[in-house]
């Protein structure tokens, strides 16, 4: 009942009465809501019910965009992140992903023992409720503004044709200063984008001595690996860009 507790709580504070903020199970049985979810892990890996009649993302049936996209995540890790990376999943527990779809990429990383945050962008398609419903947790958010976490909060952050989309809305290298902050040192950074946007992300990197790990590109699309250093400016050294 704690999902109570916490909608009493939302109602006292807001000064709404209660029975407003009680969800109200829908008569038809193929809308949300309707059914509890599948037991995990079969709630991670099968699409909601409620996806049948609805257009996924990617432009195919939403059952079909769910499950293509799963497949994709599960060999981009298997095949990419977990051996060709350099990563210590080992030493690895908080990872974000910056551009979650349908969560494809936390619900690839299941067998590990590490917490994934999944970030919806307010300027994507609203796909919380799935990755809700697959038993994973999430949140929307801005990347043109902070995100609401402690410095050094993460381990691994990853973005997937996120920065392209954001350098239309705002400047890139305040969502670096931003990824910057909370990553700790030695985390890494993981980018998938167009090659242009791959080699900008590249050049700010090398402009706060973080250290490339692991670059491709093919078909102009690129994958980009950066490890956040321990680098500091010796005592001695003047950096220019700080004098006015």
């Amino acid at each position: 009942m704690r999902w109570f507790h916490l909608m009493w709580l939302y109602c006292v504070i807001r000064n709404v009465p209660l029975e407003a903020c009680m969800h109200k199970v829908p008569e038809e049985g193929s809308k949300r809501g309707s059914r509890w979810p599948a037991q995990w892990p079969s709630r991670l890996e099968k699409a909601p019910y409620w996806l049948n009649s609805q257009v996924g993302v990617y432009g195919k049936a939403a059952p079909e965009d769910f499950a293509a996209d799963y497949r994709h995540w599960k060999n981009v890790v298997s095949q990419s992140y977990l051996e060709g990376m350099g990563i210590s999943w080992s030493s690895v527990r908080n990872v974000m992903d910056m551009r979650a779809v349908y969560g494809g990429f936390a619900a690839a990383l299941k067998d590990l023992k590490v917490w994934v945050m999944n970030v919806v962008p307010i300027e994507s398609a609203d796909t919380l409720p799935i990755i809700y419903e697959r038993g994973l947790i999430g949140i929307y958010h801005d990347w043109c503004e902070s995100f609401s976490t402690y410095p050094r909060s993460y381990d691994i952050l990853h973005a997937d044709h996120l920065f392209s989309d954001l350098k239309n809305r705002c400047n890139l290298r305040q969502v670096i200063a931003e990824v910057d902050r909370i990553l700790r040192p030695e985390g890494k950074l993981i980018v998938r984008d167009n090659v242009e946007t791959i080699n900008e992300v590249e050049s700010m990197a090398k402009s706060l001595k973080w250290d490339i790990r692991f670059i491709f590109a093919k078909d102009k699309e690129g994958l980009l690996c950066i490890q956040k250093s321990f680098w500091r400016p010796k005592d001695t050294q003047a950096i220019l860009s700080a004098i006015v």
